[in-house]
Protein backbone atom coordinates (compact mmCIF):
# COMPACT_ATOMS: atom_id res chain seq x y z
CA UNK A 1 0.00 0.00 0.00
CA UNK A 2 0.65 3.28 -0.63
CA UNK A 3 -0.50 6.71 0.13
CA UNK A 4 0.23 10.68 -0.71
CA UNK A 5 -1.98 12.38 1.19
CA UNK A 6 -2.02 16.35 -0.15
CA UNK A 7 1.96 16.50 -1.09
CA UNK A 8 3.39 19.46 -2.34
CA UNK A 9 6.97 20.02 -3.29
CA UNK A 10 9.47 23.14 -4.50
CA UNK A 11 12.35 22.47 -6.02
CA UNK A 12 14.94 25.39 -6.22
CA UNK A 13 11.74 27.94 -5.15
CA UNK A 14 9.53 26.37 -8.01
CA UNK A 15 6.76 24.44 -7.45
CA UNK A 16 6.70 20.98 -8.73
CA UNK A 17 3.80 18.85 -6.75
CA UNK A 18 0.91 20.85 -5.27
CA UNK A 19 -1.74 19.21 -3.21
CA UNK A 20 -1.78 15.83 -4.56
CA UNK A 21 -3.14 13.23 -3.15
CA UNK A 22 -2.83 9.35 -4.59
CA UNK A 23 -3.08 6.20 -2.75
CA UNK A 24 -2.70 2.74 -3.97
CA UNK A 25 -3.96 -0.60 -2.41
CA UNK A 26 -2.07 -3.51 -2.22
CA UNK A 27 -1.94 -5.10 -5.84
CA UNK A 28 -2.08 -1.97 -7.72
CA UNK A 29 -0.17 -1.07 -10.59
CA UNK A 30 -0.27 2.26 -12.00
CA UNK A 31 1.76 4.21 -14.63
CA UNK A 32 2.10 8.03 -14.07
CA UNK A 33 2.47 9.62 -17.45
CA UNK A 34 2.80 13.55 -18.57
CA UNK A 35 5.72 15.86 -20.12
CA UNK A 36 9.38 15.86 -19.17
CA UNK A 37 10.03 18.01 -15.86
CA UNK A 38 6.55 17.77 -14.45
CA UNK A 39 7.69 16.41 -11.33
CA UNK A 40 7.01 12.42 -12.01
CA UNK A 41 10.55 11.56 -10.71
CA UNK A 42 9.98 13.99 -7.69
CA UNK A 43 6.94 12.12 -6.90
CA UNK A 44 8.65 8.78 -6.75
CA UNK A 45 11.64 9.62 -4.64
CA UNK A 46 8.82 10.77 -2.28
CA UNK A 47 7.56 7.10 -2.34
CA UNK A 48 10.71 5.82 -1.77
CA UNK A 49 11.56 8.08 1.11
CA UNK A 50 14.28 10.00 -0.92
CA UNK A 51 13.01 13.18 -0.48
CA UNK A 52 10.60 14.56 1.99
CA UNK A 53 7.18 16.63 1.13
CA UNK A 54 7.41 20.31 2.23
CA UNK A 55 3.71 19.46 3.17
CA UNK A 56 1.66 16.53 3.26
CA UNK A 57 2.36 13.31 3.81
CA UNK A 58 4.06 9.73 2.49
CA UNK A 59 2.61 6.38 3.98
CA UNK A 60 4.08 3.30 2.73
CA UNK A 61 2.56 0.11 4.23
CA UNK A 62 5.26 -3.24 5.51
CA UNK A 63 7.22 -5.00 3.50
CA UNK A 64 9.95 -4.78 1.52
CA UNK A 65 10.55 -1.91 -1.23
CA UNK A 66 12.33 -2.14 -4.55
CA UNK A 67 13.44 1.04 -6.52
CA UNK A 68 15.13 1.85 -9.85
CA UNK A 69 15.40 5.46 -10.45
CA UNK A 70 16.74 6.58 -13.79
CA UNK A 71 20.44 7.37 -11.98
CA UNK A 72 20.80 4.01 -10.48
CA UNK A 73 23.42 4.51 -7.98
CA UNK A 74 25.90 1.70 -9.65
CA UNK A 75 29.17 2.04 -7.78
CA UNK A 76 32.14 2.06 -9.73
CA UNK A 77 34.50 0.17 -8.23
CA UNK A 78 32.16 -2.85 -8.11
CA UNK A 79 31.45 -5.60 -10.31
CA UNK A 80 27.73 -6.30 -11.69
CA UNK A 81 27.50 -9.39 -9.07
CA UNK A 82 28.96 -7.17 -6.42
CA UNK A 83 26.83 -4.37 -7.05
CA UNK A 84 23.74 -6.83 -7.06
CA UNK A 85 25.46 -8.18 -3.13
CA UNK A 86 25.47 -4.48 -2.28
CA UNK A 87 22.15 -3.41 -3.18
CA UNK A 88 20.52 -6.30 -2.01
CA UNK A 89 22.28 -6.38 2.00
CA UNK A 90 19.88 -4.91 3.65
CA UNK A 91 16.97 -6.85 2.51
CA UNK A 92 18.31 -10.56 1.63
CA UNK A 93 20.30 -12.52 4.30
CA UNK A 94 23.88 -13.03 3.41
CA UNK A 95 23.65 -17.13 3.00
CA UNK A 96 21.08 -17.25 -0.04
CA UNK A 97 22.47 -13.41 -1.45
CA UNK A 98 24.86 -14.88 -3.62
CA UNK A 99 23.07 -17.07 -5.43
CA UNK A 100 19.98 -14.92 -5.21
CA UNK A 101 21.98 -11.96 -7.09
CA UNK A 102 23.25 -14.87 -9.74
CA UNK A 103 19.62 -16.00 -10.35
CA UNK A 104 18.47 -12.35 -10.86
CA UNK A 105 21.12 -11.46 -13.35
CA UNK A 106 20.52 -14.62 -15.30
CA UNK A 107 16.89 -13.58 -15.30
CA UNK A 108 17.95 -10.37 -16.63
CA UNK A 109 20.67 -11.58 -19.43
CA UNK A 110 23.74 -10.62 -17.66
CA UNK A 111 25.06 -13.93 -16.35
CA UNK A 112 28.09 -13.57 -18.54
CA UNK A 113 28.45 -9.96 -16.88
CA UNK A 114 28.78 -10.85 -13.28
CA UNK A 115 32.50 -9.76 -13.60
CA UNK A 116 32.32 -6.62 -15.48
CA UNK A 117 32.18 -3.19 -13.45
CA UNK A 118 29.48 -0.31 -14.79
CA UNK A 119 31.73 1.54 -17.05
CA UNK A 120 32.67 -1.80 -19.33
CA UNK A 121 28.71 -2.18 -19.56
CA UNK A 122 26.27 -0.80 -21.68
CA UNK A 123 23.60 1.80 -20.58
CA UNK A 124 20.75 -0.99 -21.11
CA UNK A 125 22.63 -3.58 -18.98
CA UNK A 126 23.10 -1.14 -16.57
CA UNK A 127 19.65 -0.51 -16.30
CA UNK A 128 18.95 -4.02 -16.41
CA UNK A 129 21.17 -3.93 -13.64
CA UNK A 130 19.57 -1.50 -11.55
CA UNK A 131 15.76 -3.03 -12.45
CA UNK A 132 17.55 -6.89 -11.14
CA UNK A 133 18.24 -5.65 -7.82
CA UNK A 134 14.84 -3.69 -7.50
CA UNK A 135 12.72 -7.18 -8.84
CA UNK A 136 15.20 -9.41 -6.57
CA UNK A 137 14.09 -8.18 -3.24
CA UNK A 138 10.95 -9.59 -3.79
CA UNK A 139 8.79 -6.12 -3.06
CA UNK A 140 5.90 -5.88 -1.52
CA UNK A 141 6.10 -1.53 -2.99
CA UNK A 142 8.04 -1.69 -6.24
CA UNK A 143 8.99 1.87 -7.70
CA UNK A 144 10.18 2.25 -11.36
CA UNK A 145 11.69 5.23 -13.42
CA UNK A 146 11.30 4.95 -16.80
CA UNK A 147 12.00 0.49 -16.88
CA UNK A 148 11.92 0.32 -20.47
CA UNK A 149 14.48 3.28 -21.58
CA UNK A 150 17.71 2.14 -23.09
CA UNK A 151 16.35 -1.83 -23.27
CA UNK A 152 15.09 -2.89 -27.28
CA UNK A 153 12.25 -4.68 -27.63
CA UNK A 154 13.24 -8.28 -26.35
CA UNK A 155 14.30 -6.63 -22.99
CA UNK A 156 11.36 -4.56 -22.55
CA UNK A 157 9.16 -7.46 -23.17
CA UNK A 158 11.05 -9.24 -20.24
CA UNK A 159 11.10 -6.73 -18.15
CA UNK A 160 7.50 -5.71 -18.15
CA UNK A 161 6.88 -9.64 -18.02
CA UNK A 162 9.05 -10.02 -14.70
CA UNK A 163 7.39 -6.76 -13.17
CA UNK A 164 3.51 -9.16 -14.02
CA UNK A 165 4.82 -12.02 -12.89
CA UNK A 166 5.73 -9.92 -9.11
CA UNK A 167 2.30 -8.53 -9.44
CA UNK A 168 0.10 -11.19 -10.18
CA UNK A 169 2.00 -14.18 -7.52
CA UNK A 170 3.23 -11.31 -4.88
CA UNK A 171 0.11 -9.00 -5.00
CA UNK A 172 3.35 -6.69 -5.27
CA UNK A 173 1.87 -3.04 -5.60
CA UNK A 174 3.65 -1.58 -8.65
CA UNK A 175 4.03 2.64 -9.36
CA UNK A 176 6.30 3.69 -12.60
CA UNK A 177 6.60 6.05 -15.25
CA UNK A 178 7.17 5.24 -18.10
CA UNK A 179 6.92 6.75 -22.03
CA UNK A 180 6.94 3.70 -23.35
CA UNK A 181 3.59 2.27 -23.97
CA UNK A 182 4.04 -0.59 -26.09
CA UNK A 183 5.93 -2.90 -23.14
CA UNK A 184 2.62 -1.64 -21.19
CA UNK A 185 -0.09 -3.33 -23.08
CA UNK A 186 -0.10 -6.19 -21.70
CA UNK A 187 0.16 -5.22 -17.53
CA UNK A 188 -3.37 -3.87 -17.03
CA UNK A 189 -1.16 -0.41 -15.36
CA UNK A 190 -3.83 2.29 -14.52
CA UNK A 191 -2.08 5.15 -16.71
CA UNK A 192 -2.60 8.55 -14.25
CA UNK A 193 -2.04 11.52 -16.26
CA UNK A 194 -0.20 14.65 -14.39
CA UNK A 195 -1.38 17.84 -15.78
CA UNK A 196 0.88 20.94 -15.61
CA UNK A 197 -0.22 23.91 -13.94
CA UNK A 198 1.43 27.25 -12.35
CA UNK A 199 1.20 26.19 -9.20
CA UNK A 200 2.21 22.60 -10.15
CA UNK A 201 0.21 19.28 -10.76
CA UNK A 202 -3.06 17.62 -10.92
CA UNK A 203 -4.06 13.93 -11.71
CA UNK A 204 -6.14 12.63 -13.87
CA UNK A 205 -6.78 9.13 -13.77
Amino acid sequence: MLELRRVSKSIRGRPVLRDLTLRLAKGDMVCLTGPSGIGKTTLLEIAAGIRAPDIGTCVRGPGRIGCALQDAPLLPWRTALENMDFMLAAAVPSATRSELARTWLENLGLADAAAYKPHAMSGGMRRRLAIAAALAVGPDLLLLDEPFSFLDDHWQRVVAQLVHRLNQSRGTTVLMVSHQFEPLRHLGAAMVAMDPSPDGVTLYT
